[in-house]
């Protein structure tokens, strides 16, 4: 039995790490964990989970595709849609793709899959200057390469390539900081140059400690969620992806370590280069006085709901990000906390919600609380899955800054790339806006139109007066596509 354990461990884990350039599902988990998953997809669903299709291959539900940052969704329960259409004009290519894998990469112990997606926004309000429009496509190949394993334990090599161009509208500047949000309200977003996250994975004791050193994004194992994590099916913003109080730097060099407590509780630790650009080699900055340090309790539970047991999890995080002055000269450092939990109300609906708190010196937001609820085969359309979330944040003096609105007479600034979300030192020449409150609304709906394609708009409002935009609807639609 720990054999066979051990194997699906490592077969879900190889075979889905392939769509998120990370660990992929299983990977965090112990023998046993593994093993109560592959009972719990093959029943009913229990809840809303990012979308599946390469497990469909195992002859249970399943696809999960890859994620901008590389990250991965925390899922137990994931539901399947139906293609609108059985017809696939992308088949051909999936075709070859799936000889090219069968033939060279499947010998190798090589997984790797290609994936793009088109988004199109429209803004009926931005500050002056910005631009009402955007349409961006984002491409990606993300890989994991097994070099050995034994009994459960494994080592691997995960890669994922990323980059963006703008479609009749340039790349930059980006919709986010022209209404007023400091990151960026299309989270299907790598920066203007290319992006690399490359680091090794080593697991030890039968998979219940893992260690990954390279060039990583933290945001691929800390703040994960089961609804609000993935902006290619799910919410596209990266308020809802994470708590906007985390200060996650850009794909900086540094390791985390993760260890299993049991079967339903896992520790995870992490330090990271602040300093990074993110389409750098992940050293540049790296110093002492430029890192990023985060722990995580992560804990499974199984609460009764309307009768029904379900599934949810609570995350306890906490952090220290020092990062060269964004204001001014010097260096500077603060702490911060963050609560995240989602949990299965229904068979076919998830609820999740965030709470953080961080030092305002060193990130863009003081306060945030976010929820929401996602829902599959709304009104008994199962090709479609649905979703509504809301957050409240309080932006500091930096996060105007790092948005462009600075005090009247102000004549602007020059970024240094580095630090939180990748801005360094503003070098402003002038005071930012004081800090204030920002409201933000989403709602999106998704249609698996075909085996490898995914449709459907998404709707976006934000509301900060204290920047001058009262209400911003911003009217988008996102379209995926994977083989």
């Amino acid at each position: 039995m720990r054999l066979r354990t051990a194997f699906v461990s490592l077969l879900l884990s190889t075979t889905m790490a392939s769509a998120q350039g990370t660990p992929g599902m299983g990977a965090n988990d112990s023998a046993y964990e593994a093993e109560m998953r592959l009972q719990r997809m093959t029943g009913p669903p229990g809840g809303l989970l990012m979308e599946s299709g390469e497990t469909e291959k195992l002859g249970i539900w399943g696809a999960r595709f890859p994620t901008p940052t590389g990250r991965f969704p925390v899922v137990d329960h994931p539901v399947h849609l139906d293609p609108l259409f059985e017809t696939d004009p992308a088949q051909p290519i999936a075709d070859v793709i799936g000889e090219l894998r069968k033939q060279i990469s499947d010998p190798l112990s090589l997984t790797w899959e290609p994936m793009a997606v088109w988004t199109y926004q429209h803004s009926t309000k931005v500050k002056p200057g910005a631009p009402h429009a955007k349409s961006l496509l984002w491409t990606a190949v993300s890989s994991t390469w097994t070099l050995w394993q034994d009994h459960g334990d494994y080592g691997q090599i995960s890669c994922l390539l990323q980059n963006n161009v703008g479609v009749g509208t340039p790349l930059e500047p980006y919709m986010g900081p022209g209404v007023g949000n400091p990151t960026i309200v299309n989270n299907i977003l790598v920066g203007p140059g290319a992006s690399v996250q490359l680091y090794w994975q080593q697991s030890f004791l039968e998979d219940s400690v893992r260690l990954r050193i390279g060039k990583i994004s933290d945001a691929s194992f800390f703040d994960a969620n089961a609804v609000a994590y993935d902006p290619v099916t799910g919410f596209m913003a990266l308020d809802f992806n994470q708590s906007l109080t985390n200060p996650f730097p850009s794909r900086g060099a540094g390791m985390t370590l993760s260890a299993d407590l049991g079967d339903n509780a896992t520790i995870r630790a992490g330090t990271l280069n602040s300093a990074s650009a993110g389409d750098t080699s992940g050293f540049d900055g790296l110093a002492l006085a430029h890192l990023f340090t985060i722990c995580e309790l992560d804990i499974r539970i199984f609460p009764e709901v309307n009768g029904t047991q379900r599934e949810g999890h609570l995350r306890f995080m906490g952090w220290y990000n020092a990062i060269e002055n964004p204001m001014g000269g010097g260096n500077i450092g603060g702490p911060g906390v963050t609560f995240n939990m989602d949990l299965a109300v229904a068979d076919h609906a998830t609820a999740f919600c965030r709470v953080g708190w961080g030092s305002q010196d060193v990130t863009v937001s003081n306060f945030a609380v976010s929820c929401g609820i996602g829902v599959s085969h709304p009104f008994g359309l199962k090709s479609c899955q649905t979703g509504i979330a809301f957050e409240y944040a309080h932006i500091t003096p930096f996060g105007r800054a790092a948005a462009g609105f600075y005090e009247p007479g102000a004549t602007g600034s020059t970024a240094s790339p580095g630090g939180v979300y990748g801005l360094g030192s503003l070098q402003a020449l002038g005071d930012p806006l004081p800090g204030g409150e920002q409201l933000m609304l989403e709602w999106y709906w998704r249609v698996r139109m075909t085996e490898s394609t995914n449709t459907g708009p998404v709707v976006q409002v934000v509301r900060d007066p204290g920047v001058g935009i009262d209400t911003a609807v911003i009217w988008g639609w996102r379209t995926s596509i994977s083989f």
